[in-house]
């Protein structure tokens, strides 16, 4: 079945310069190769290909001031109650899948475009350990897009859990747009979801001047940006890549970045918050009183309307 016509989409088409040949089939490939960010690989399935950045981070990986193996101690009854999801009871956090998008700064349906989709698991490691795997998938250009969803279906429809800040109001929806414009199946609608927004703004969002990302990495994580680019820039970046001119993407590579590593900071932060304290005996960062009254409040029983 072809996909439906769309008046955004074809102006798109129109203004937009035509996607990138692979860098090994074309003669312009050196000043192709250039300007990308580092470390991009092609990944090619059924629909096409596209590029992709793989990093790894070992368990003692610091952000902030938690390392990633905190996880590791995250309490699924923590983040069920705090999440107000009995479907997260049973699940382990570590397996979770961290999703985070970039966009062309366009409203959903077909116009917009997620160009870089990062998602993050925890993998084996030499020794036993696990390590946590980011893997950020990157358009060329909108005719990549097809073979990146293909990617991204399939790794999400893997996983058990989907994990996100904001996703289930945004991530989510765009990826869904895109996939259903594509006539792809959607692996949204049966999978558990842990939207870390909603547990941080009832836990502390008395204490704090607002609900954002960044926010909560100061307060909860210790962790403050350098150089950050702000995401809001993310889609200029991505347009002066697709006309040729000098570009921050290295910048937005980086920016996604620290927001999978927040995601997992979160999820072992929240995951204590019964406790109080780390798994090391640490007490958590942020406004304990407002913890504890918001605590109080999800432990009673909710009446019904």
């Amino acid at each position: 079945m072809s996909a439906p016509s769309d008046p955004l989409r074809e102006r798109l088409r129109r203004i937009l310069p035509s996607p990138a040949a692979p860098v090994e089939r074309t003669a312009a490939s050196a000043s192709l190769a250039a300007a990308l960010p580092s470390a991009l690989v092609e990944e090619c399935n059924a629909a096409g290909s596209f590029l992709a950045r793989t990093t790894r981070f070992g368990a003692t990986h610091r952000h902030g001031e938690l390392e990633l193996a905190s996880i590791e101690h995250a309490r699924a009854a923590d983040l069920a109650l705090v999440a107000r999801d009995p479907a997260l009871q049973g699940l382990a956090p570590r397996d979770g899948l961290f999703l985070d998008i970039e966009t062309n700064g366009l409203q959903g349906g077909a116009g917009g475009i997620a160009f870089l989709v990062a998602l993050g698991a925890f993998v084996p490691a030499p020794a036993g350990e696990r390590a946590f795997e980011l893997w950020q998938g990157f358009l060329r250009g909108p005719a990549d897009e097809r073979a990146l969803l293909v990617e991204v279906e399939r790794r999400v429809r893997a996983a058990p859990l989907v994990v996100t800040f904001f996703g289930k109001s945004f991530d989510r929806h765009r990826l869904e747009d895109k996939l259903r414009f594509h006539s792809l199946p959607t692996p949204f609608s049966d999978k558990p979801h842990l939207d870390l927004y909603w547990p941080c703004r009832r836990l502390y969002g008395a204490a704090l001047p607002n609900g954002r990302l960044a926010t909560m990495e100061r307060a909860l994580l210790g962790f403050e940006r350098q150089d950050d680019l702000p995401g809001s820039l993310a889609p200029a970046a991505w347009l002066d890549f697709l006309a040729g001119r000098a570009h921050r993407l290295e910048q937005v590579f980086a920016h996604n970045r620290d927001d999978l590593l927040s995601l997992v900071g979160l999820v072992a932060h929240l995951g204590r918050a019964e406790a109080g304290e780390l798994a090391d005996g640490r007490p958590l960062a942020g406004n304990a009183e407002t913890r504890l009254q918001a605590l109080d409040k999800l432990r009673a029983p909710r009446r019904r309307r």
